[in-house]
């Protein structure tokens, strides 16, 4: 799909789950597939509440989605990553250490373990149907907001695991 295609289209999705008018301009006016993907990040509440955007539109965005630490039923395994998002079949490991600091989202079908250590602070959104093992150690912090989904935890040392059912 050519971009002028693409960013009409999620346009058009997004206008029909209620996007406000300011980040649907937002879409309308990116220049880079890159600049789709910093809109998405910054606007996930809309993304995890609408699930947005469609699979075929997220599809677009094979050759450049992983760059950015989103997989979509696929093996991965990741150092440190800021942000990173796990769709359906999606399957790995993110491990966190030294001072990092992130969010990762375990969206419907994934599977991911978190491993935790140093000084690292991470937050979990875990959907239904998502399955989630978190490992912390030494001073590492962990939340964890459950949506649904399925979640084990393993802390030790002085590290810290706190679970927020929503």
């Amino acid at each position: 799909m050519e971009f002028k295609e693409l960013k009409k289209a999620l346009a058009a999705e997004a206008k029909a789950a209620g996007i406000c008018s300011e980040w649907y301009d937002k879409i309308l006016t990116a220049t880079t597939k890159e600049r789709l993907i910093a809109l998405y990040f910054g606007g996930f509440d809309f993304v995890e509440e609408n699930d947005f955007p469609s699979e075929p539109l997220r599809r677009e965005f094979d050759d450049i989605r992983r760059h950015y630490n989103v997989y979509e039923a696929e093996a991965f395994s990741t150092k440190n990553p800021r942000r990173l998002v796990a769709y359906t079949g999606a399957h790995g490991t993110a491990e966190y250490s030294n001072f990092a600091a992130a969010q990762l989202w375990a969206r419907p079908g994934a599977e991911v373990h978190v491993k935790a250590s140093g000084n690292a602070v991470v937050t979990v959104y875990v959907a239904t149907g998502a399955k989630v093992d978190i490992t912390a150690s030494e001073n590492a912090r962990v939340i964890a907001f459950l949506h649904g989904g399925e979640l084990t935890q393993n802390a030790d040392g002085n590290a810290v695991i706190k679970i927020k059912n929503k």
